[in-house]
C-alpha cells in the first residue's frame, strides 16, 4: 500500500474494554475536520471549569496497514516508520506507551525536518470532544524531560495550548503533578530551557517567589483577560496547591534570562550542545556562573579549538561548583570522573607508576579513564585543586596545553585528550569574592546582579592563582569562574530543594523486603516558602554553605518525621501502597517567649485521584468513555 499523507485525521479515543471499528475516510470528511480545526482555533476562549482531574485520553494510529500489529515496544514504531507515512497520532502512541526517546527519534528523522516541525505543532483533536491537544502535553504526561527536549529540538513549540481552551503546557505541567502521582519539575524546568515563557503563568504567582501564591489573583488588566482565561478559580486552586517554591524560583529566574537566539539554537544542534540551556535550572544561583561555562563551551565547539577546555571553579564551599560539573556532564550525557586532590601528593599518586616500573599495569583512575576515552568528549573533576603539589602542576602542563599524553601502562602508546573539559575546583580566592559580593551585587536586585561584569574580579583571582599554582599553568586556564555567596532567598531554596528531595523519597512505594518502610507517606510543607526561609535563617552556616542546608533538614525534619512515624500504631506492609497516603503536615509554629520551631505531625489520609479511576469511569470523573 502507498503511503499517504494522514497528518491531519482524527485519532480514535480507544476505551480500556473495547476496540472501535475503524470508519472509512471521505474527502468530504477530510475537509470538515480542517474546517473545525481553523474554526476551534479562531473561537473565543472557553472558560475552564470542572476539569480536574485532568489526563490526557488515550490515542491510537489513525489507520494500520495489514502487517502492523500494535505491541509496545520500539520494533512497532520503527514498522509504522517503514511502511508509512508520518502521523501524529502514531507519534503520541508512541509516547503513551512509553517507547524509547531514542526510537521516537530515529521516527521523527526519517522525514524532513520543515516538516516535522510543522506536523508537531498541529495539535491531536480528539474524537467525540472538541478539544485539541498538541503533542507537548504528552510528554508531560509521561514526565520524561529527554523526550521533551528531543521535540522541542526538533521544531515543537514550548509555549503550545490545549485548545480550546488555552491551558498552556507550563499550567498543564505543574496541575498534572497532583494527579500523576510524581514530580514534574524536571519537565518543567526542560521546558523554561527549550523557551517556554513564564509569563504564560500570571506574574503575580511567582514573582515574589518566596511567598505562596494566593487563590484568588489581583484584578487583571484589560489586556491580559483573554491572555488568562484559561486561569479559572479552580485551574488557579490547582496551581496553589502544586507550584512549589522552587519551581516559582525558576519561573523567575527564566523571566531574567535573554531569550534563545535562532542562531544559538542552530549552533547547539550543530554540536549536541542543547541541553547546556538547562544548566542554569539546574543549579540554585550562580547564574554568572552557569552562563560563563555555556559560553565558554559553545565557543570551543563553534570554533574546533583543538585543545581542552579548562575551567577553574572556584568560591566558597557548599556553593555549586561539584553540583554544575556533575550537572554539565548529566545534560551532555558525557563521562565524568571525580577526584579528590587531597591526597594527591605525586605523580604516581594521579597517574600512576610509568612502566616498565612496578604497579604500572594498574595504572590510575586518571590514567585509565583518559585511555577509555582517548579522542572522545568527557569530563574531568579535580576537587580540592588549591591542595596539590608543584609536581602536580608541572606534569599537567602538556595535558592542557597540547591535548596528548602517554599511557602509563603501555610504553609510547600516545592519547588524544583534546576533547576532554578538565574543571578545576578551589577555595583559594573566597575572602577576595566575598568582598566584590559585597561591594557591588549584595544590595542589588537580581536583575541587575546579571549586569554586574566579572572581568575585575576575575582578574584579581587570576593574579592570586599565579602565586599558587604558577604562571605556566595558570596561563593555561580557559577561564576562572568565581562561584558567589547566596542571596538570602537563594538559601531559602537551597533548603527547599533538600525538603523537596525528601518528599520524593517519602512518596516511593513501601518495600518491607527492601526494609523501605518510612514510604508512601505525603509531607504536606504548610507554606514551603516560610518554612523554607525559617530553616535558611536560623541554620545557614556560611563556610559550609549548602551542607548546613542539608544538615538542617535532616536534623528539623527528617528526625522530627522519624519520631512522628514510629507513634503510629499498627506495622507497615506492601498492601498500604494500595491506600491512600499517610499525611504528615510539617510547619512553623509559635511557641512562648516569641521563639518558634519546626513540628511534624501525623494529619490522616491524602487521598488523590488516579488515572486508574479516570480509566473505570468513577463517579468523580470528569470523562466519561
Amino acid at each position: 500500500m502507498g503511503k499517504k499523507d494522514r497528518s491531519r485525521l482524527q485519532p480514535l479515543l480507544i476505551p480500556s474494554n473495547h476496540i472501535l471499528p475503524l470508519p472509512k475516510r471521505t474527502a468530504m470528511k477530510q475537509e470538515q475536520d480542517t474546517k473545525a480545526f481553523a474554526d476551534m482555533t479562531m473561537t473565543k476562549p472557553e472558560e475552564v471549569s470542572s476539569v480536574l482531574p485532568f489526563f490526557m485520553p488515550k490515542v491510537q494510529p489513525w489507520h494500520l496497514n495489514t502487517c502492523c500489529t500494535l505491541t509496545s515496544d520500539d520494533s512497532s514504531l520503527d514498522h509504522l516508520g517503514e511502511c508509512q507515512d508520518f502521523e501524529i497520532e502514531a507519534l503520541v502512541w508512541a509516547i503513551q506507551n512509553d517507547l524509547s526517546v531514542s526510537c521516537v527519534e530515529r521516527y521523527l528523522k526519517r522525514w524532513n525536518a520543515s516538516r516535522i516541525k510543522q506536523e508537531l505543532n498541529k495539535p491531536v483533536k480528539i474524537r467525540f470532544e472538541h478539544k485539541l491537544y498538541p503533542v507537548l502535553f504528552f510528554a508531560v504526561e509521561r514526565n520524561c524531560p529527554e523526550l521533551v527536549r528531543l521535540l522541542c529540538g526538533a521544531g515543537a513549540n514550548p509555549a503550545q495550548q490545549a485548545l480550546p481552551t488555552r491551558l498552556p503546557v507550563l499550567a498543564y505541567c505543574i496541575i498534572s503533578a497532583e494527579y500523576q502521582l510524581s514530580d514534574t519539575t524536571g519537565v518543567l524546568f526542560t521546558l523554561l530551557a527549550m523557551g517556554a515563557n513564564p509569563y504564560d503563568l500570571p506574574q503575580d504567582m511567582w514573582c515574589d517567589y518566596i511567598k505562596n501564591p494566593a487563590k484568588v489573583g489581583p484584578q487583571l488588566l484589560d489586556a491580559e483577560v483573554a491572555k488568562y482565561s484559561w486561569c479559572s478559580l479552580e485551574i488557579r486552586a490547582a496551581l496553589c496547591r502544586t507550584f512549589n517554591l522552587l519551581q516559582r524560583y525558576q519561573f523567575k529566574m527564566a523571566s531574567l534570562l535573554p531569550g534563545r537566539t535562532a542562531r544559538s539554537k542552530q549552533v547547539a544542534a550543530a554540536f549536541d550542545l542543547a541541553p547546556l540551556f538547562e544548566i542554569p535550572f539546574q543549579i540554585i544561583g550562580q547564574r554568572l556562573a552557569a552562563r560563563t561555562v555555556q559560553e565558554w563551551v559553545m565557543s570551543h565547539a563553534l570554533h574546533h579549538i583543538e585543545m581542552p577546555l579548562v575551567l577553574l571553579f572556584t568560591g566558597p564551599s557548599g556553593h555549586g561548583k561539584t553540583e554544575l560539573a556533575k550537572r554539565m556532564g548529566e545534560l551532555l550525557s558525557l563521562p565524568l570522573l571525580k577526584i579528590d586532590c587531597t591526597q594527591i601528593r605525586f605523580t604516581t599518586d594521579l597517574f600512576g607508576p610509568q612502566a616498565p616500573f612496578a604497579g604500572h599495569e594498574a595504572g590510575s583512575p586518571l590514567n585509565n579513564f583518559l585511555a577509555d576515552h582517548s579522542g572522545k568528549k568527557a569530563v574531568v573533576f579535580l576537587d580540592e585543586f588549591e591542595k596539590t603539589t608543584e609536581d602536580i602542576h608541572k606534569s599537567l602542563l602538556l595535558l592542557f596545553d597540547e591535548g596528548f599524553y602517554k599511557d602509563r601502562r603501555i610504553v609510547g602508546k600516545q592519547l588524544d585528550c583534546t576533547k576532554i573539559i578538565w574543571i578545576l575546583a578551589s577555595n583559594q580566592g573566597e575572602e577576595m569574592i566575598q568582598k566584590y559580593w559585597d561591594d557591588h551585587l549584595a544590595n542589588k536586585p537580581e536583575y541587575a546582579q546579571l549586569q554586574v561584569p566579572m572581568e575585575p574580579l576575575q582578574r584579581k583571582l587570576e593574579q592570586s592563582f599565579q602565586s599558587t599554582l604558577g604562571a605556566p599553568l595558570t596561563g593555561r586556564l580557559s577561564a576562572i569562574i568565581p562561584f558567589l555567596p547566596f542571596s538570602n532567598e537563594e538559601r531559602a531554596v537551597t533548603a527547599y530543594k533538600f525538603m523537596r528531595k525528601l518528599f520524593n523519597e517519602s512518596r516511593k512505594p513501601i518495600s518491607v523486603q527492601a526494609n523501605q518502610l518510612a514510604r508512601h507517606l505525603f509531607l504536606n510543607f504548610v507554606d514551603d516558602g516560610a518554612l523554607a526561609s525559617f530553616i535558611a535563617e536560623k541554620y545557614y552556616s556560611a563556610e559550609l554553605g549548602a551542607r548546613s542546608l542539608l544538615k538542617a533538614v535532616n536534623t528539623q525534619i527528617c528526625h522530627k518525621l522519624t519520631n512522628a512515624f514510629l507513634v503510629q500504631e499498627g506495622e507497615v506492609s506492601d498492601v498500604m501502597n494500595w491506600r491512600a497516603w499517610d499525611c504528615y503536615d510539617v510547619r512553623v509554629e509559635d511557641l512562648k517567649g516569641g521563639f518558634k520551631e519546626i513540628v511534624v505531625r501525623a494529619n490522616g489520609v491524602r487521598s488523590v485521584q488516579k488515572r486508574s479511576d479516570y480509566m473505570c469511569g468513577l463517579p468523580n470523573s470528569r470523562y466519561d468513555f
